[in-house]
């Protein structure tokens, strides 16, 4: 419900914002597009629309791929830096806003000022949004940790140990342990779903900001916007990637193989068909802490989506237009001189 509030709010404001600015913002944030050899203009309030609503399916999916946080609980349980941020972020969008609606022609000032007023509550909400995908995704990634931290805790536990143990007991708690085991780093390789999902959204808005009208709305920016939020989404996915594989997945294996290995003295004594079981988990357990393993394990469903989604911008950059072909504000400099 908060999601599509906001949603709503930022709807109206942006589309409000551009009936009241009028022909000013034609000049400004125009979506440019071709129809035969005519170049057509339509109102950016539709490309605007378009990224805003993009962003909050963004919010939704990663929202509902996180099973420990939400965006409720999040504003819920941080009530005073959600509200912070909010006032300081509104600062800046505002004073922006006065400040460029002031620096413009005399007679289109006051009209630039009630423009700003209103699509500054655009400007916010689609700086908290953003903001959202980046809180949800560190608050799931420490919430996973303490999870498989006490679930590894729980499996470990479950190995016996002492002479007064039969060798059935043994093998048959080493076998329900694996099983454990081997569902606790299933749950680590999903940490990894919500990070690959904010990349694959990256990449689908870069594409619709390079090969649709949608880059006429960033002027002279649009190729550097795409090349720094391709940037943060792969810091994001090596960020949370070394933080699973070092702070879940890795320690989770070594320490269960620690152990395993106290029982070898014990495991040694077993009927000759479970020493080969014990030998076979223990094995396999080394084998997929290896970061190769933890790496071709992660690379689930969405992970498949985000990089088949980053070879396609990377072909769309590669065929590409120069940046001056599409953008008003080159041309307009260029018509002017």
């Amino acid at each position: 419900m908060i999601l599509l509030i906001a949603w709503l709010t930022a709807v109206a404001t942006v589309v409000l914002a551009y009936v009241i600015a009028g022909p000013i913002w034609v000049k400004r944030h125009s979506l440019r597009f071709r129809v035969g050899k005519t170049v057509r203009r339509t109102s950016g309030a539709y490309g605007e629309i378009a990224i805003v609503s993009f962003a909050a399916a963004m919010v939704w999916l990663i929202d509902s791929a996180g099973k420990d946080v939400s965006l409720a609980s999040l504003i819920m349980d941080h009530p005073v830096p959600v509200g912070v941020a909010a006032v300081v972020v509104g600062l800046v969008v505002y004073i922006h806003g006065i400040r460029t609606a002031f620096a413009a022609e005399p007679d289109e000032r006051w009209r630039l000022f009630f423009t700003y007023l209103v699509y500054g509550i655009y400007s916010l909400i689609v700086f908290a949004v953003g903001a959202v995908v980046v809180a949800l995704l560190v608050m799931q990634a420490i919430a996973d940790t303490q999870n498989l931290s006490s679930l590894a805790d729980a499996a470990i536990a479950g190995l016996p140990a002492g002479p007064g143990v039969g060798n059935g007991d043994l093998i048959r708690s080493i076998e329900f342990s694996y099983l454990d085991m081997q569902s606790l780093l299933s749950v680590a390789e999903e940490s990894m779903t919500p990070v690959f999902m904010f990349m694959a959204g990256i990449f689908a808005i870069n594409l619709a900001i390079r090969l649709t009208p949608l880059r006429s709305l960033f002027i002279n920016n649009a190729v550097l916007l795409t090349m720094i939020s391709t940037l943060i989404g792969l810091m994001a996915v090596l960020a949370v990637g070394i933080w699973t594989y070092v702070g879940n997945y890795s320690a989770v294996i070594t320490q269960y193989v620690d152990a395993m290995a106290a029982l070898r003295p014990q495991a040694a004594k077993m009927h000759p068909d479970y020493v080969i079981r014990y030998s076979e988990i223990m094995v396999e357990m080394m084998d997929q802490k290896s970061l190769l393993s933890f790496v071709t394990r992660i690379s689930s469903e969405w992970g498949g989506v985000a990089a088949a989604l980053g070879l396609a911008q990377w072909v769309a950059q590669q065929f590409n237009r120069p940046e001056a072909d599409e953008s008003p504000g080159e041309i307009a400099r260029a018509e002017g001189h």
